[in-house]
């Protein structure tokens, strides 16, 4: 008997028994696709915790910075190795390094026209911008020989205030006139100048800046600095330490406080650091995992490190536990669902015992039968699989479909993620699980038909 024949004629007895095949399937349809559903939820959990991490900040860029150095159990143990041109270089020599620029971290007060307000200046190596994953939504990012230019954040702009709002802040409006104030078009401070004032024990002097570029991306890491070369921000900086102290990262603008603490610096050794050290320096890798290996390297240099892909790391290890838990739960009901082929396979047993009796007299071997059975209790699982993706389908889409708008309130820089998502892997994985616990679910009916006396069978009426 070949395999096309086979297949017909296992088709044919499910098809004589339909109302039994199609209660069977139905098992099957239930525990496929409370399983996939279960574990689409655990893929959406995991995919929209990465997004929203990746809104914020790349996944692979790391911060080298200088501080106290802990352990795994997070008891210190060490100062960090100091930053400077030697600290780069040797950064740059770690396999997977795409670039490397030092920063320096600078705060103040600035204004354009009759606006004004804080400001958060990055001074960066303006030739390796474009490898760090700026994006220039206008105009232009820093590059080689830039001087007197600057990069700024979409929300920038909202930090600058005419005069006669701070006036009304001055007179008890309060955060009420912050947050009446409309959002402002970034656009606008592009080929402006931006000035910031430093004064330095008995001098004074004005930095000017023109803008170039507004960078890509609302509300993300990079939305409320501005970007200049590294050689200005370290002319400013020399000039501010003249008899004054390095300027802090909090920006008090005339009543409200605005602060952007950067981590690079908070946990800095005034003793240990020299004046030319950097505050922190950039890293990009080419990817996720060799942004977790670089990290793991720098540590072992005796550096500073922070990544979103060590945060993504735990996350993507409470995700596979959820996962695992949810699976778990759907699987029980495809269990059932195999008792119910080996309940459906035996009573067809019963039922044909004559037929089988005929088949093995007219010469069918004992693994034509076996086969049978085994090909029978697949295509129930096989069936049972197809359409259960499909209601996996259709129930994944409903509950995005609920969710959505419940997951967009809050969110911002784009769109939720869906709650449930279904990728290609699963639906493969889904089919064939189904396939594999019919034919599992089929051996032992297959077995009992198999063992089964000729002249027996043919004599049962």
């Amino acid at each position: 008997m070949n395999n096309l024949d086979l297949l017909q004629l296992s088709g044919n007895s499910l098809w004589r028994r339909k109302v039994r095949t199609i209660l069977t399937t139905l098992g099957v349809i239930i525990g496929t696709t409370s399983i996939v559903v279960m574990l689409s939820l655990g893929i959406g959990l995991n995919e929209m915790q990465r997004e929203n991490m990746e809104r914020w900040g790349s996944l692979t860029m790391i911060r080298v910075q200088q501080g106290m150095i802990f352990d795994a159990e997070g008891n210190p143990l060490k100062e960090g190795k100091q930053l400077n041109d030697e600290a780069v270089d040797e950064l740059r020599s770690i396999d997977g390094v795409l670039a490397v620029s030092p920063v320096y971290n600078f705060g103040g007060e600035a204004s354009y026209g009759r606006k004004r307000g804080g400001l958060n200046l990055i001074g960066l190596d303006a030739s390796s911008m474009n490898q760090l994953e700026f994006t220039a939504e206008q105009g232009r990012l820093l590059e080689e020989g830039d001087r007197n230019v600057m990069v700024i954040g979409r929300e920038v702009i909202n930090n600058f205030r005419d005069e006669a709002f701070i006036r009304q802040m001055r007179k008890g409006m309060g955060m009420e006139g912050m947050m009446s104030q409309e959002e402002q078009d970034p656009g606008e401070l592009l080929n402006q100048r931006i000035s910031m004032t430093i004064n330095a024990r008995e001098n004074k002097r004005i930095f000017g800046f023109t803008v170039v570029g507004i960078l890509e991306g609302e509300r993300t890491e990079h939305s409320y600095q501005a970007y200049i070369p590294i050689d200005d921000l370290k002319r400013m900086r020399d000039f501010g330490s003249n008899g004054n102290s390095r300027s802090s990262n909090m920006v008090i603008m005339e009543g409200v406080a605005h602060s952007r603490v950067s981590t690079a610096s908070s946990k800095r050794s005034a003793t240990q650091q020299n004046s030319d050290d950097y505050d922190y320096i950039l890293v990009r890798t080419n990817n996720v995992e060799q942004s977790q290996k670089a990290s793991q390297v720098i540590k072992d240099l005796g550096y500073n490190t922070w990544s979103m892909a060590d945060q993504l790391e735990g996350i993507e290890k409470t995700s596979r536990t959820i996962q695992a838990i949810l699976g778990g739960i759907g699987s029980i009901t495809l269990l059932v669902a195999a008792l119910g082929i080996t309940n459906t396979m035996i009573m067809s047993i019963y039922e044909r015992t004559r037929e089988i009796g005929i088949m093995k007299v007219i010469g069918a071997s004992f693994h034509d039968i076996y086969k049978m059975f085994l090909t029978e209790a697949g295509l129930i699982g096989f069936l049972g699989g197809i359409f259960g993706l499909c209601f996996s389908y259709i129930v994944s889409y409903i509950i995005n479909r609920l969710s959505a708008g419940f997951m967009n309130q809050g969110m911002v820089g784009g769109e939720a993620s869906s709650i449930s998502v279904i990728p290609v892997w699963l639906t493969l994985f889904a089919v064939l699980f189904s396939i594999l616990v019919g034919l599992l679910a089929g051996i032992y009916p297959a077995y009992r038909a198999v063992r089964l006396s000729p002249i027996n069978a043919i004599r049962n009426e």
